[in-house]
């Protein structure tokens, strides 16, 4: 995904039509660079400890773990969601190139619409006469701070009508930037990223920064899941849940490949990691959560909702329903190479296989729920110890062994941020990040004490091409105070003691 649509609730509940109390309201959310994987514990579970949310959407849903994308970007993943029919060359992300959509079949039906587009414009203007006919270039959108209060305004839209209601959300998350935490704050000012390209080709080369790119990108998820608990408690609260048709997932994975040009291009070696979305159907009148293995593909959405409603897609497509005989049948999955030069196949074994391995390695750089809350008292304590010294952390620094101070001298960006810290505050600067200057060139391991003692510890990198050795490190929230805290950096020598940088 590269750009973000310009924002528009379009609400129709006075365009005239009678009401049609049969039709049950329809609730859509489309989550953007979202890896099937990151919700799982290493058995293919969910892991409930850290995503109760997704945990209770699958408890009263239809969950397809083995459902997949048709493509790997979102400007012809999302409109195949929406419209049913196989990507292909030459097509744009608007109306004019898919002309008939879930949203002309919702019209058809009698649906109002309330629509939140993000890097696409597919309601026809005849039923959005709000939305923009073109696709929009805001990829500002991303880098500020406009993400959640898009999608909280599109969760506080969905009420009791009167008149059925078609609710679509798009929503640029988790895709990066990654500086949400699962409690909710942010761990940075939003606006460019103190290290610039530090999630980029110049440093996928690097395993260590790739590490702890992913336990980023992990925490995003974690308030993702927040959102959907969001989403839930409102459709609860305005009585809708039990009768709502909802479903919620994403338009493509994210690989966390070390030495790749491309984290989101889909190859041969990452298509575990690309192709696997999250996928919940919630049929209405659902009480009972179930679990289907069946290969549902993205392309599946607006045909399963049909089937749901009892209704017809009137435009020639190449999706089915989800509960149809023929995804039952499927052995696998299919995606087309970006350029479309051929289809990538995998069958159900070999995908299996390389999903647990692809789970098993996650686990063993920051564990699962219910192992990091036996071991460390909360299910997202273990992201904190990721690191190149984890048995420091949680020590007073001024109780290990010192080393005297080098040459070399750490900033710390954003060191304001962490002279007035207010826990109630939107913002908590948990991220410690900067630049190592003075050094001998060659790359270190450091460890950053929070008020004393240490947090995080971690790798010092380089980008590629680039001469600034950096640092990045992600300290628990719970680490910080109210007001002043004194932030010490570390290198930590080969024969385990701290020298002041």
């Amino acid at each position: 995904m590269a750009a973000l649509a310009v924002f528009a609730i379009t609400t129709h509940d006075d365009d005239g039509g009678a009401a049609v109390p049969d039709r049950p309201p329809v609730v859509v959310l489309i989550f953007d660079e979202f890896p099937a994987d990151a919700l799982l514990r290493p058995d293919g579970s969910i892991d409930a400890e850290r995503y109760p949310h997704f945990a209770d959407l699958a408890a009263h849903s239809t969950w397809f773990p083995n459902a997949f994308t048709v493509y790997d970007s979102t400007f012809k993943s999302v409109p195949a969601i929406m419209d049913a029919v196989t990507p292909r060359r030459g097509t744009a992300a608007d109306f004019r190139s898919h002309p008939r959509s879930v949203y002309t079949l919702m019209d058809r039906l009698g649906y109002g619409i309330v629509d939140v587009a993000s890097g696409e414009a597919l309601c026809p203007p005849r039923i959005c006469r709000d939305v923009r006919t073109r696709r929009p270039g805001v990829l500002k959108r991303l880098a500020g701070g406009g993400r959640p209060p898009r999608l909280h305004a599109w969760v506080g839209s969905i009420r009791d009508r009167g008149r059925p209601t078609f609710y679509l959300h798009h929503a640029l998350l988790p895709h990066e930037p990654w500086i949400y935490l699962p409690s909710g704050h942010q761990d940075r000012p939003s606006g460019n990223d103190p290290i610039p390209e530090i999630n980029g080709p110049k440093g996928f080369a690097d395993p260590a920064l790739t590490n702890h790119n992913e336990t980023r990108h992990l925490l995003q998820v974690g308030f993702v899941d927040r959102q959907v608990g969001l989403l839930l408690a409102r459709l609860r609260r305005t009585g809708l849940f039990d009768q709502a048709l909802i479903v919620v997932t994403a338009d493509h994975g994210y690989a966390f490949e070390v030495g790749v040009k491309d984290r989101r291009l889909v190859t041969d070696s990452n298509v575990e990691e690309i192709a696997p979305v999250p996928m919940f159907v919630k049929a209405p009148g659902q009480t009972e959560g179930e679990v289907d293995p069946s290969f549902m593909r993205s392309l599946d959405v607006t045909p399963t909702i049909a089937d749901l409603l009892g209704a017809r897609i009137d435009w020639p497509h190449d999706g089915r329903s989800a509960f149809a005989a023929s995804t039952r049948r499927r052995a696998g999955v299919a995606l087309p190479t970006r350029d479309f030069s051929r289809v990538i196949r995998i069958g159900r074994a070999d995908l299996a296989r390389r999903r647990a391995e692809n789970r098993r390695r996650r686990a063993r750089l920051v564990l699962t729920g219910a192992q990091s809350d036996v071991m460390f008292g909360s299910p997202w304590a273990s992201l904190y110890r990721v690191g190149s010294h984890p048995e420091l952390a949680g020590r007073e620094a001024g109780s290990l062994p010192a080393a005297p101070a080098g040459t070399a001298r750490a900033l710390l960006a954003n060191a304001g941020l962490l002279e007035d810290v207010d826990p109630a505050d939107e913002l908590l600067p948990t991220r410690i990040t900067g630049t190592i200057v003075g050094g001998t060139g060659e790359l270190r391991d450091v460890a950053v004490a929070v008020n004393g003692r240490i947090r995080a510890t971690g790798r010092s990198f380089r980008l590629r091409g680039k001469p600034k050795e950096r640092f990045s490190m992600l300290v628990p929230e719970d680490s910080l105070r109210r007001g002043t805290n004194p932030v010490d950096l570390f290198e930590v020598r080969p024969d385990g003691r701290l020298a002041p940088l």
